[in-house]
């Protein structure tokens, strides 16, 4: 059996995906330019995909660095539905810590650790 029949993951998702890394990933006028690519790729995306992308893009928003270069207002000039999408994923995912993990000195953290 190919892998591309069981990858969870069509060729259509992964061109989204890369067209919206791009465009992300851009500043100014190149990300204007990538913006007509990486809006028609996520509109070709089934319903399915589409709400695996807005997880991912909320994934991303947990970090700071996207969310201090305004990643939320250029989604919403972007695809405003993929921004909503995206929106209500980001308050499904869970929680993070809200502390680091505080292990012994040379341990290795773990889960168990940090729920201790």
């Amino acid at each position: 059996m190919p892998i591309d029949s069981i990858a969870p993951w069509t060729h259509a998702y992964l061109r989204a995906q890369r067209a919206l890394s791009a465009w992300i990933e851009a500043d100014g006028r190149a990300a204007r330019r990538l913006a007509f690519a990486a809006r028609n790729a996520v509109m070709a995306l089934a319903a399915r995909e589409r709400a695996q992308l807005a997880r991912w893009v909320a994934w991303l928003l947990r970090s700071r660095a996207l969310v201090a270069r305004g990643l939320e207002q250029r989604l919403l000039r972007l695809d405003t539905r993929l921004a909503r999408t995206v929106a209500n994923a980001a308050a499904h995912l869970p929680a993070l810590p809200a502390a680091p993990m505080q292990t012994a000195r040379g341990a290795r953290p773990t889960l168990v650790s940090h729920l201790g």
